[in-house]
């Protein structure tokens, strides 16, 4: 066996260590898609295979903050928070953002099993006579999890807007020659809050941001009905009510 597929080989096993499965394609990645050409991918799991797993770690969060909807690398970052790095909160919030990405993936049954062995390994991190009810205290801190997932796309999409704010200022034309942006969605009525949709934002990470939980993102859906086709469909620009 060479190197690289040595190197490929145990990457792979590190996600299939649990379920006990022979074989380096259980957890191939996924076909189509910009993920296996992604760099930082490829840098992610080579990381991960040579055991520098916060490194890893760092290269699987920009993959996400440029490739968001890829499941195959919330799974595989889950697994690393899960067994390499002790973060079972991040584990849980990676493993359910697979599961919400490929709902009918044959994995499913897997990766449950893998959600309540988080939830038994953060019960064991928690102090015995804290009163909190832990179902409670686990979805405040996933959902924190998920907020720091969406403040780090917020700043890496605010290093992108200045750096294209100071190219245009050096060599580009001046501010006043450039055309606003024409978009087609309504006017909002009076006095409605509104949020333009930036890179890596969902339906999701919109609701934990205005109302601090994820199942508030049917009523941004209903809201903006006339100019989202599904609640997968958002475009990078486009303003939605934020009732």
């Amino acid at each position: 066996m060479g190197v690289r597929k040595l190197i490929h080989c145990r990457a792979v096993l590190l996600a299939m260590a649990l379920v006990g499965v022979a074989g380096c394609d259980r957890f191939a990645a996924v076909t189509g898609g910009d993920l296996d050409h992604n760099p930082d991918y490829t840098r992610a799991r080579n990381a991960a295979a040579a055991g520098d797993f916060h490194v890893a770690e760092t290269f699987y969060n920009k993959t996400l903050r440029a490739l968001p909807n890829a499941g195959q690398a919330h799974l595989e970052l889950g697994v690393l928070c899960d067994e390499k790095l002790g973060d079972p909160i991040a584990a849980i919030y990676h493993y359910r953002q697979f599961l919400e990405l490929e709902p009918n993936s044959d994995r499913r049954q897997v990766v449950e099993g893998y959600i309540e062995r988080a939830k038994l390994a953060l019960a064991a991190k928690l102090p015995a006579a804290t009163g909190a009810d832990p179902g409670e205290l686990l979805r405040l801190q996933s959902e924190n999890s998920a907020l720091r997932q969406e403040n780090a796309s917020l700043r890496a999409h605010a290093a992108e807007v200045e750096h294209a704010t100071n190219a245009v200022t050096s060599s580009g034309p001046s501010p006043a020659m450039v055309p606003p942006l024409v978009t087609t969605n309504p006017p909002p009525a009076t006095g409605a809050r509104t949020h333009t949709v930036q890179k890596g934002d969902t339906l999701f990470s919109i609701a934990v941001r205005y109302y601090g939980t994820r199942s508030a993102w049917e009523k941004i859906y209903s809201a903006n009905r006339t100019t989202l086709p599904s609640k997968d469909q958002l475009k990078i620009g486009q303003q939605l009510v934020i009732p």
